[in-house]
């Protein structure tokens, strides 16, 4: 990922909120109502759209085979037939 600079000092106001100016919001696609996760990387706040998370996410369930709702049933299964 290539990093773009977008030098600009922010500033909380008394509520905790934090204004993104224009081109740090064209730069990451957002419009009105748009979704951020923020997180904190080695005393740095990160924000990155919700979307960009989700994409991630299903990637990294998509390599996981089998049916996880299939484990659990098959466990409870288990559990009962040791238990009855």
């Amino acid at each position: 990922m290539v990093k773009k600079a977008y030098p600009t000092t922010l500033v909380v106001d008394a509520q905790g909120r934090v204004l993104l100016p224009s081109p740090l919001r064209r730069a990451l696609g957002l419009g009105p109502g748009s979704r951020l996760v923020a997180l904190v990387e080695e005393g740095r706040l990160v924000l990155e759209p919700w979307e960009r998370v989700e994409e991630e996410l299903w990637r990294e369930l998509a390599d996981i085979e089998g049916s996880l709702a299939d484990e659990l049933i098959q466990g409870r299964r288990l559990e009962a037939e040791r238990d009855g």
